[in-house]
């Protein structure tokens, strides 16, 4: 079977352009699956729950956790207000504190 040159680049640009789109959704959804936030409230509870994981429960319910970090763990105090720049992960549901500072407003 013969091929010309036309037909040839043609299903060639074809399949550039569906890897192209598969590689700009895999980045895509890459990008989105770690989110900034920031939280703010006072420390009802401190917990440990294991040697990599630690938790505290803010005033209004929300749950955050301190990964590897027992010197930030340490640092926050219960019935204290902060505000956290935090990291949520889509993918385990999980909002991890990467840093903190004192928080008069909440």
């Amino acid at each position: 079977m013969k091929t010309d040159a036309f037909t040839l680049t043609v299903v060639l640009a074809i399949v550039i352009s569906v890897i192209t789109c598969g590689v700009i959704i895999i980045i895509a959804r890459n990008s989105l699956t770690i989110i900034p936030s920031v939280e703010r409230g006072k420390i009802v509870s401190k917990n440990v729950i294991n040697a990599n994981d630690s938790v505290i429960e803010l005033s209004g319910g929300k749950i955050l956790h301190i990964l590897n970090n027992a010197t930030l763990y340490m640092t926050l105090q219960e019935n204290q207000s902060y505000s956290f720049n935090c990291l949520y992960n889509s993918n385990t549901k999980i909002t991890t504190i990467q840093s903190f500072q004192n928080d008069t407003t909440a």
